[in-house]
């Protein structure tokens, strides 16, 4: 049945014709209920004719819509019309892995960030006892922003789990008349053994065609191709892909198990499980995810103890994928991993020596304050170089250090501290303030630095020192070129958002090249011959950008891992970081008497819980997202809803609405996600350039948010969300967003004009006027408003290990504890302040994972 433009279909208009092929054909249309675009199915006139089968397909249907899981496609409504059944989805944006892998084989990096997104969703699949049958590139289709949906479980079995197998393994059964034993059903050269056979299968036959596809995607060849299907599947009886196809790349060793494990003969000795290929691929990329439930009856020592747990779980998965990197990387490019330290923490800025035979870095181990140190490039631990509190950050052709000591961290990559110098023969004197980063010219002669100006919350690139070149929200990684004519540096939009661009600029100021945005760019450093800056993305898998001076952009290395790049010496050999980058939620609810790890993906940051304490807003940062997306998840570990992009900001008090800050260029937008049915809109207006989070009132009906007008200092503004333009309720400089209950104040801070310095206070909605809030102790940080207008305040020990929170009256500045919440005791893991419904019963908090060590490199081109 053909259907013509602006023809309905049920209650969908048809728009245009996206495909056909053997399973029907596929509509765009739109549903004006829910004013989106959806893709429709029709599919063939022999389901309608077999009463079995579309009994079995509306049942199968329903199971797989029921998955809502972000790497399956999401099934919205079947229905029929004229006798013709049709299934309505999600409509998708971007292209078959088929047409992506008929131009060649993927990347390495591409390949195990695919299979991972595959592997997930047949886990979620699986879990509900459906298997599809059917895997193959064709079924597989990838978003413009990376994501994987498992496509057509057309073939696809809701399978039965006896109670007397003690495998515990599905089975495929049903009570209603289905395929066969006997009956092959499947794609030749995708089909497992069993399949091939028409035997009774499970799962695992799922695994098997996953492995087919992962070599497919690495080699660029088809594992079991052969002249004929008779052939193919006599090849997939009895034969194994080879390691070297003579038409494609050769298989990976770092994959070579995996692959092989799960196209075992004999779905005995195969993965047992999606949810175990998952895991191997994730130790592979250095990424972990946790969960569960935990009972806490005494809430510190038991807080402290899941946080322990997690903690040395993460310990051992980061040294499993360290040595996994080490060997993939030597065995499949000829280059060699030597690792120079093995404590818990993670190593900072590093540089090799001038004659390249030592290595110098900062780093935190075990939860301390930074520290300086010095290993032999061939040797292993090293020991302090006596200057504590301090962070590298260049070593002259001289041998003289520059450092910033006592940092302090003003934002996520934002740290500046009081540039000093040495030769280590005496203790390095304070010159300069705010330093972020700094480099020697090549005869050791003169610095140029990068300082942080408070006043405007910018940094600035600086040569000769007190001469501006470059201004940026956050400058970092400054290097000179071995000639001394070019500086290049990292450039970020935001100190809070590793996102960024490398610059080049000649050492006059002209810029010279830029490269493309990356979604996160760390670490920077000359190749040995001059002519390139190497970066990389240590938040994404392990890749090396090389950018030239004409402008030209290259990947010298690609592959699993994160890397970490922090020098390259005059013979070429590299020094980087290497370990596990990760950021997870824990909520606390009941009173504090449970805790459980929603965190979602890699890189998961509480922003928000519901008044009621049943649901939170939270964004996703990492590899697995482009320009990060927001999602609402209930407290009781049900699958996330992605809802929009961006930021997340607050939730509407009834839970429809979800507030965000979506990533625009040139300037950030605040945006209204809807978390149901509804239309996204924007909300602030192309004169305004958000600069921090937004907020609702109390009663849903107002938002309020910081913004700049022009080149004019922040202020707060109000808004309708239901329409009209916003309006200022602040003066110049005064930013913030968590209003009162009684909506009569907003929490903000003050910056003066001139000196930068940041009063927390008060900001009264009746007259913009702000007053300072009672009470509040120095290094104390207010955490957001109580039921009954009180503040949560806070304060961290001097190590981090503890935060103690009271409330406090902000008008009278009386004061009631209200928790000490301990913090993992052991380095690498890095605890955010919490967020607290304001009731008290439910709070969350975020913890940022990072533990890498140090390793030299050689043999990359």
């Amino acid at each position: 049945m053909s259907l013509a433009t602006a023809s309905k279909l049920g209650p969908y208009e048809i728009i245009a014709l996206i495909g056909s092929g053997g399973m029907g054909e596929v509509y765009r249309a739109r549903d004006h209920r829910l004013g989106r675009d959806v893709a429709v199915k029709v599919l063939p006139a022999s389901f309608a004719a077999d009463a079995d089968r579309l009994r079995r397909f509306e049942q199968e249907a329903r199971s797989v819509a029921a998955l809502n899981h972000p790497n399956i496609l999401a099934v919205h409504d079947i229905g029929q019309q004229d006798s013709t059944p049709y299934i309505v989805s999600e409509l998708l944006e971007g292209e078959g892995l088929r047409a992506i892998l008929a131009r060649g084989p993927l990347s390495h990096r591409k390949a195990i960030d695919y299979s991972i997104q595959i592997a997930h969703g047949l886990a979620a699949a699986h879990s509900k006892d459906i298997a599809h049958r059917d895997l193959k590139p064709d079924n597989i289709f990838v978003t413009r922003d990376g994501r994987i949906k498992i496509l057509d479980f057309g073939l696809a079995k809701n399978v039965n789990r006896p109670a007397d197998l003690n495998t515990g393994l599905a089975t495929m059964t049903s009570d209603i008349p289905a395929t066969g034993v006997g009956t092959v059903v499947g794609t030749a050269g995708y089909m497992s053994p069993e399949q091939v056979r028409g035997a009774a299968v499970d799962c695992r036959t799922d695994i098997f065609s996953f492995g087919t596809v992962l070599y497919e995607m690495l080699t660029g060849v088809r594992a079991f191709k052969r002249d004929t299907t008779a052939e193919t599947m006599t090849a997939i009886l009895h034969d194994d892909p080879p390691e070297n196809p003579p038409d494609g790349r050769p298989l990976p060793p770092a994959f070579d198990r995996i692959v092989h494990h799960c196209l075992e003969k004999s779905p005995e000795q195969r993965f047992q499980s999606a949810r175990d290929l998952a895991f191997d691929l994730e130790s592979i990329t250095s990424m972990t995810s946790s969960g569960g439930l935990v009972a806490v009856k005494e809430k510190a020592s038991k807080t402290r103890t899941y946080m322990f747990g997690a903690a040395a779980a993460l310990v051992v998965l980061a040294g499993l994928a360290g040595w996994l990197l080490a060997s993939a990387l030597r065995l499949s490019t000829g280059a060699h991993f030597h690792q120079l330290t093995y404590r818990r923490g993670a190593p900072g800025t590093a540089r090799f020596t001038p004659d390249g035979k030592n290595v110098i870095y900062s780093a935190t181990w075990e939860g301390a304050e930074p520290e300086l140190y010095t290993v032999p490039s061939d040797g292993v631990a090293g020991h302090p170089v006596g200057i504590k509190n301090a962070r590298l950050l260049a070593v002259s052709s001289r041998g003289e250090l520059a450092v910033a000591l006592a940092p302090t961290e003003i934002a996520n990559f934002l740290a500046p501290g009081n540039l000093a110098r040495t030769t280590g023969d005496s203790a390095p004197k304070p010159e300069i303030e705010n330093v972020q980063a700094a480099d020697f010219t090549p005869d050791g002669s003169a610095l140029a630095i990068v300082r942080y100006v408070p006043a405007d919350l910018m940094c600035q690139l600086e040569y000769p020192i007190g001469h501006v070149l470059y201004r940026e929200r956050l400058i970092d990684d400054l290097r000179f070129s071995r000639d001394g004519k070019y500086l290049a540096f990292n450039a970020h939009t935001n100190s809070s958002d590793d996102r960024g661009n490398v610059v080049i600029l000649r050492a006059t100021g002209e810029k010279v090249a830029t490269s493309p945005l990356y979604e996160s760019s760390q670490g920077l450093a000359w190749n040995a011959s001059g002519n390139e800056v190497w970066s990389t993305s240590p938040l994404e898998s392990g890749e090396v950008h090389a950018l030239s001076l004409s402008g030209k952009v290259r990947e010298p290395l690609a592959m699993p891992g994160r890397l970490h790049l922090r020098d390259i010496g005059l013979n070429g050999q590299l020094l980087v970081g290497q370990g596990i980058a990760r950021r997870g939620m824990v909520i606390s609810s009941s009173d504090g008497e449970t805790q459980r790890d929603l965190s979602w993906l890699d890189f998961s940051l509480l922003r928000a819980i519901s008044e009621d304490g049943k649901t939170i807003l939270f964004e996703e940062e990492g590899n697995e997202t482009t320009n990060y997306t927001v999602y609402v998840r209930d407290v009781d570990g049900s699958p996330a809803l992605p809802v929009g992009e961006g930021y997340g900001a607050a939730l509407s008090p009834d839970k429809k609405w979800a507030l965000a800050i979506k990533l625009t260029e040139p300037v950030h937008e605040v945006w209204l996600w809807p978390v149901g049915p509804g239309e996204p809109r924007r909300l602030s207006p192309p004169s305004l350039t958000p600069i921090g989070l937004a907020d609702f009132l109390s009663d849903g009906k107002s938002v309020i948010y910081p913004a700049r007008e022009g080149d004019h200092p922040a202020r707060m503004w109000l808004q309708d969300p239901n329409g009209g333009a916003p309006r200022p309720i602040s003066a110049e400089g005064v930013t913030g967003w968590h209003s009162s209950p009684d909506e009569k104040w907003v929490l903000v801070q003050r910056r003066e004009t001139g000196t930068g310095k940041v009063h927390r206070e008060l900001l009264s909605m009746d007259d913009g006027k702000t007053v300072e809030i009672a009470g509040l102790r120095p290094n104390e940080f207010p955490l957001g408003w109580t039921t009954d207008g009180q503040l949560y305040v806070a304060t961290y020990d001097n190590r981090r290990t503890a935060l103690h929170v009271d409330k406090l009256n902000p008008h009278t500045g009386a004061r009631t504890p209200w928790r000490d919440l301990p913090t993992a005791p052991i380095g690498g893991i890095l605890p955010d302040p919490p967020v607290i419904t304001p009731d008290g019963n439910t709070y969350g908090f975020d913890y940022r994972v990072r533990l890498s060590d140090l390793y030299t490199v050689t043999g990359v081109r």
